[in-house]
């Protein structure tokens, strides 16, 4: 499983689904990095988004 996080002033951020408040996640590497290279488009390069592996299977 993966997920999009980014560093905020040194907290950690996880991105959520649009429709509720649960984390966005991913079963498919490729699908998260696609979307973290969408949203990172028009994002400040401090604070782009990446892919993080979760220790869930």
């Amino acid at each position: 499983m993966f997920v999009i996080t980014r560093d905020v002033n040194g907290a950690t951020e996880t991105l959520k689904d649009s429709n509720s408040h649960l984390i966005k996640t991913f079963t498919d590497f490729s699908a998260a990095d696609l979307l973290a290279k969408k949203l990172n488009t028009n994002t400040m390069p401090v604070m782009h988004w990446i892919v993080t592996k979760t220790g869930q299977k």
